[in-house]
């Protein structure tokens, strides 16, 4: 299928993509669902994202007609409203002018059978007439009210054609479509940040923009606190192992509907976010966020008791069990403790595993002995099927595979007319410090010579100049 093709004529290629905004933030998908609510658009659907100029103006011509035929009605019912309201008061009036004259006249007393007693002050009457006219006013509006509750709420719940999610009214279901759609016609003016409703974009300011805000939901089982009452609704999920959010593909379950729908792209395998540095594409916004962690030296995280410093959150959260539980994993088999469970895991296999054993060659303990060996007999029996390469190491065999035959070109250059490619960064950074720069990067302090490589310094300095590394 040709994704360049317009979407609703099929004939000629598209030029607009029907997800992007228009100035008032409403979509093209938006305007055809809006037409035509039979219809169902997805983003990650599979089919054409694009609509021609001629079919662009045919739905631009029919949505202004609908909005205009709405507009119209809902003057036009106003009109009646106020007409209603209108007469009432009219017929109201001319009672009171009757009544006002028939209590002046004493030689007609029989036309004032309308309060018996001709007597009755003027001001008892406006007061009764007032009491009719409010009594009328809400009346009326009652039925007003009536019968809107009726006309938006004739088809009770809905359910979303493309995730199954039941919506409580017909509005509930037009905001919830946004989530699909990506329409975010509600902006910060604090920020650049959009929302699909007022009250997400209500919160946002809350938590991110006003200072004065105290945590008053207070969680019963672990004390934690929160700032609204969403929040702790979603986190008593973790006591109570509720997962009411499942997925349709592989039956996975989650706390929150956000983790289900970054789940979902999980199937689709569409990667649209993509790094500005090295081009990766990943799925997920956070799975980008924590890949451009990468491309920084920045360590932001440090702990409080050693003030040794990290780059990432989780390395962090394990070195504080060092020294909150030092020493606690304990092997069952020969009692040696360890700090961290991937070197109890590394011990088990190295050690006590079924394919280790001790070699009475080099005197050491390693995790698979018969591979082991295959180093002191020169046997290599992994070969490579592409080349005739073999190796006595998997690890070997894998490094050989990715950079002689699968990712050659993997990191290609960006000097424009060099068109070599090479299958790892550093040695593309070499290529380019060679080539292209003029200067070396790694200059040596004890003599003239220089350097691409900081690896070819080092071993310049322990060769030449017989310096110790420290």
């Amino acid at each position: 299928m040709d994704l360049k093709l317009c979407r609703v004529c099929r004939e000629t290629v598209g030029n607009t993509n029907i997800f992007d905004a228009d100035l008032n933030c409403i979509s093209i998908s938006s305007k055809i669902m809006f037409c035509c609510p039979k219809i169902s658009i997805e983003e990650y659907d599979g089919l054409p994202h694009y609509i021609c100029s001629s079919c662009e103006q045919d739905l631009a011509t029919t949505y202004r007609f609908i909005q205009k035929c709405e507009a119209s009605d809902r003057t036009l019912r106003t009109q009646h409203s106020d007409n209603k309201h209108n007469n009432i008061l009219t017929k109201i009036e001319i009672k009171a002018e009757e009544l006002e004259t028939n209590a002046s006249d004493h030689e007609s007393p029989n036309n004032c059978n309308s309060y018996d007693e001709l007597d009755v002050p003027l001001a008892v009457i406006s007061k009764k007439i007032k009491l009719e006219v409010v009594k009328s006013c809400k009346k009326v509006h009652k039925n007003l009210t009536k019968n809107k509750r009726k006309k938006f709420n004739y088809k009770g719940p809905q359910n979303c054609s493309v995730c199954g999610r039941e919506c409580a009214n017909p509005s509930t279901l037009f905001i919830h479509m946004r989530s699909h759609t990506n329409e975010k016609p509600f902006q910060c003016e604090f920020c650049d940040k959009r929302y699909k409703d007022s009250g997400s974009l209500k919160r946002h300011s809350i938590r991110n923009h006003i200072k004065t805000r105290e945590r008053r939901y207070i969680c019963e089982s672990c004390g934690k606190g929160f700032f609204s009452k969403t929040d702790i609704i979603i986190h008593l999920r973790t006591h109570t192992g509720e997962t009411p959010y499942s997925c349709s593909e592989c039956n996975a379950l989650f706390t929150q509907l956000s983790s289900l729908i970054r789940h979902k792209k999980k199937h689709l395998g569409e990667k649209t976010e993509a790094c500005d540095i090295c081009f990766k594409k990943f799925i997920t916004k956070d799975s980008l966020k924590k890949h451009q962690m990468v491309h920084t030296s920045q360590k932001q995280y440090s702990c409080n008791i050693c003030l040794s410093i990290f780059k990432y959150k989780h390395n962090l959260t394990k070195h504080y069990k060092l020294h909150s539980e030092p020493n606690s994993f304990v092997c069952n088999h020969c009692g040696r403790t360890f700090n961290i469970k991937g070197n109890l895991k590394s011990h088990m296999d190295r050690v006590h595993s079924e394919k280790s054993g001790y070699c009475n060659t080099c005197c050491k303990i390693v995790s698979n002995l018969e591979v082991h060996m295959w180093k002191h007999t020169g046997e290599r029996p992994l070969k490579c099927e592409l080349c005739t390469r073999s190796f006595c190491e998997l690890r070997a065999l894998t490094h050989h595979m990715n950079f002689r035959h699968n990712k050659t070109d993997k990191f290609k250059c960006t000097v424009d007319g060099c068109l070599r490619g090479f299958p790892s960064r550093p040695m593309l950074e070499y290529h380019i410090a060679k080539l292209h720069d003029s200067a070396f990067k790694y200059p040596c302090d004890k003599c003239a010579r220089g350097f691409y490589r900081k690896n070819d310094l080092v071993r310049h300095k322990i060769g030449t100049h017989k310096e110790k590394l420290l």
